[in-house]
């Protein structure tokens, strides 16, 4: 199955991100698809470590049972987006309670990143 499916039928996605000193550490994440689109939130900002690392090296992939997904990052910005974005969060994963209004609001809405695979 090809990333977009991935994203589409799972709800805990594995982002795999590179320590400085070249250790792969992978980690538990929510993300969603917005017209066939992937996109991930961090929501603690810029305190999570994936992030952070994520953020250093502008690259990660995501673990599909034994599948690889190579992927580069793109924050996003526009407010359009952002909004898409969040309502592909509620539906997703509506029944989440706090988990949910926290991938919804600051600061996770502003640590909206675009997944383009395959680079």
């Amino acid at each position: 199955m090809g990333a977009q499916d991935y994203f589409a039928r799972t709800q805990t996605i594995t982002i795999a991100t590179t320590t400085k000193d070249g250790r792969e550490i992978t980690t538990p994440i929510w993300g969603v698809l917005v017209d066939g689109i992937p996109y991930i939130r961090s929501g603690y900002g810029d305190t999570a470590a994936w992030y952070r690392r994520l953020r250093r090296t502008g690259r990660a992939a995501f673990a599909d049972r034994g599948v690889r997904h190579e992927a580069r990052l793109a924050i996003v910005t526009d407010e359009a987006t952002k909004k898409a974005v969040d309502n592909a969060y509620k539906a997703k994963y509506h029944g989440q309670g706090m988990a949910l209004r926290q991938a919804v609001t600051s600061p996770a809405r502003d640590y909206t990143l675009k997944v383009v695979l395959g680079d």
